[in-house]
Protein backbone atom coordinates (compact mmCIF):
# COMPACT_ATOMS: atom_id res chain seq x y z
CA UNK A 1 0.00 0.00 0.00
CA UNK A 2 1.63 3.58 -1.44
CA UNK A 3 1.09 5.83 1.68
CA UNK A 4 0.21 9.33 0.43
CA UNK A 5 1.70 12.96 1.62
CA UNK A 6 -1.56 13.56 3.54
CA UNK A 7 -1.44 10.98 6.06
CA UNK A 8 2.04 11.73 7.34
CA UNK A 9 1.36 15.29 7.70
CA UNK A 10 -1.44 14.40 9.70
CA UNK A 11 0.14 12.13 11.50
CA UNK A 12 3.20 14.54 12.28
CA UNK A 13 0.50 16.62 13.58
CA UNK A 14 -1.22 14.23 15.67
CA UNK A 15 2.08 13.26 17.37
CA UNK A 16 2.81 17.02 17.64
CA UNK A 17 -0.47 18.08 19.53
CA UNK A 18 -0.50 15.19 22.03
CA UNK A 19 2.94 15.69 22.55
CA UNK A 20 1.85 19.54 23.24
CA UNK A 21 -0.65 18.58 25.42
CA UNK A 22 1.38 16.45 27.45
CA UNK A 23 3.84 19.31 27.91
CA UNK A 24 1.03 21.67 28.80
CA UNK A 25 -0.56 19.21 31.76
CA UNK A 26 2.24 18.55 33.42
CA UNK A 27 3.41 22.74 33.19
CA UNK A 28 -0.09 22.92 34.80
CA UNK A 29 0.67 20.27 37.22
CA UNK A 30 4.06 21.75 38.33
CA UNK A 31 2.29 25.50 38.66
CA UNK A 32 -0.68 23.84 41.16
CA UNK A 33 2.37 22.43 43.33
CA UNK A 34 3.82 26.07 43.48
CA UNK A 35 7.50 27.58 43.15
CA UNK A 36 8.97 24.87 46.04
CA UNK A 37 7.24 21.96 45.79
CA UNK A 38 8.66 22.52 41.65
CA UNK A 39 12.14 23.19 42.86
CA UNK A 40 12.35 20.22 45.13
CA UNK A 41 11.18 17.84 42.10
CA UNK A 42 13.57 18.74 40.19
CA UNK A 43 16.24 18.91 42.89
CA UNK A 44 15.30 15.18 43.25
CA UNK A 45 15.76 14.88 38.90
CA UNK A 46 18.88 16.27 39.39
CA UNK A 47 20.12 13.61 41.72
CA UNK A 48 18.86 10.89 39.72
CA UNK A 49 20.64 12.40 36.81
CA UNK A 50 23.74 11.90 38.76
CA UNK A 51 23.23 8.67 39.74
CA UNK A 52 22.16 7.18 36.80
CA UNK A 53 24.16 9.18 33.97
CA UNK A 54 26.36 6.56 31.70
CA UNK A 55 27.04 7.24 27.88
CA UNK A 56 26.27 3.50 27.09
CA UNK A 57 22.61 4.04 29.13
CA UNK A 58 22.10 7.08 27.23
CA UNK A 59 22.29 5.78 23.70
CA UNK A 60 20.73 2.67 24.10
CA UNK A 61 17.90 4.71 26.08
CA UNK A 62 17.81 7.17 22.77
CA UNK A 63 17.72 4.25 20.42
CA UNK A 64 14.66 2.63 21.66
CA UNK A 65 12.41 5.94 22.14
CA UNK A 66 13.54 6.87 18.59
CA UNK A 67 12.50 3.30 17.07
CA UNK A 68 9.63 3.80 19.54
CA UNK A 69 8.65 7.40 18.05
CA UNK A 70 9.14 6.39 14.38
CA UNK A 71 6.91 2.82 14.52
CA UNK A 72 4.38 5.23 16.47
CA UNK A 73 4.61 7.78 13.60
CA UNK A 74 4.19 5.19 10.98
CA UNK A 75 1.70 3.21 12.47
CA UNK A 76 -0.70 6.60 12.72
CA UNK A 77 0.54 7.64 9.16
CA UNK A 78 -0.47 3.72 7.68
CA UNK A 79 -4.16 4.29 9.54
CA UNK A 80 -4.92 7.95 8.56
CA UNK A 81 -3.75 6.81 5.05
CA UNK A 82 -6.07 3.73 5.02
CA UNK A 83 -8.78 5.63 6.55
CA UNK A 84 -8.59 8.30 3.99
CA UNK A 85 -10.30 7.87 0.76
CA UNK A 86 -7.97 7.72 -2.49
CA UNK A 87 -7.12 11.03 -4.36
CA UNK A 88 -8.38 11.30 -7.48
CA UNK A 89 -6.06 14.13 -9.31
CA UNK A 90 -4.01 12.71 -11.77
CA UNK A 91 -0.34 13.55 -11.75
Amino acid sequence: MKQTKTGRVLAALFLGMVFGLFLHFRQMRYLGLGRDAFLAQQSRYFDQITRLHSIGFMAIAGIILVAIGIGLYELIAAAVTRVLPPSTVEE
